[in-house]
């Protein structure tokens, strides 16, 4: 019983097709010659099917590497912005640091200066007694001095007050008990300092136009003050909170070059660095 080879239907027709393209017909009867075995339909097909998978799976892995590079450069930018943000805490903290212990200095000084003033023994009278006059008693007459003295505890007493409030963070009694002093005392020794420090007060509440209007007080009424360089500083780092770049550079460039060597000029050049860093 002879067998019949059955082909696809597909493959079939792609057969036919060739022989006709060809313009050949396969002979009936005659034994077929040896021909090259061609790859199979089928074949080319998974070899299509292989190469896309190929392609895709290259497709893919490119992607992955791309996207594998963004997360790095954005991993890198983040690391950038801690170590400025790094920066300006550690700045902030040495400021504070400063404030605290110009602060203490200041009261150290004033405790020291109240402690020398009541130690100084009083000179005791040359004159000689001179016999009772109608004249009211001397029990009843106060001291030609005591009215002085007592203004000038005053003095100490309100200043001191200000003072105190600003150590405790309480700004707005700060602020307004260094008002009234210089309301009271513009002439004091302790004037220059108080509206300096009445600057301060308005800075550290952000209040940065009335800071710059104090600090620039303290700077024009009180060129002798041992404040200036301070006053000067905080000046151009109101003028940095308010945006006046213009203003900022050439307050902190007059720092830099009016007190070279100290605290106020390294702090003027950090400011400045950092302006540049952030392309103002």
């Amino acid at each position: 019983m002879t067998r019949r080879l059955v082909l696809p239907g597909y493959i079939a027709g792609l057969i036919c097709l060739g022989l006709a393209s060809t313009g050949l017909t396969a002979p009936q009867g005659a034994a077929s010659a040896p021909v090259i075995s061609a790859p199979s339909p089928v074949s080319l097909l998974e070899a299509r099917v292989t190469k896309l998978e190929q392609l895709l799976e290259s497709q893919t892995l490119v992607e992955m590497l791309m996207r594998l590079e963004r997360m790095q450069a954005e991993v890198q930018r983040l690391h950038g912005d801690a170590e400025v943000q790094g920066h300006d805490i550690e700045s902030l903290k040495r400021r504070q640091r400063d404030l605290s212990q110009d602060i203490d200095r200041r009261l150290r000084q004033i405790e020291q200066a109240a402690a020398a003033a009541k130690t100084v023994p009083e000179t005791p009278p040359t004159q000689i007694p001179q016999p009772p006059v109608t004249s009211p008693p001397a029990a009843s007459l106060p001291p030609p001095d005591m009215a002085a003295k007592t203004d000038v505890s005053r003095e100490q007493v309100m200043y001191q007050r200000a003072l105190d409030g600003l150590k405790a963070s309480r700004y707005d009694q700060a602020i307004s008990d260094f008002q009234a002093f210089l309301t009271s005392y513009p002439k004091s020794e302790y004037a220059a300092n108080a509206q300096y420090w009445l600057g301060e007060a308005n800075y550290v509440t952000r209040r940065f136009e009335a800071a710059a209007a104090h600090f620039k007080k303290a700077i024009d009424n009180y060129p002798a003050s041992t404040k200036l360089a301070d006053a000067t500083l905080k000046l151009g780092f109101a003028y940095y909170e308010l945006g006046d770049r213009e203003q900022v550079r050439k307050t902190l460039n007059d720092v830099v070059t009016r007190y070279p060597g100290t605290t106020a000029a390294r702090l003027a050049t950090e400011r400045l660095q950092k302006m540049k860093s952030e392309g103002r």
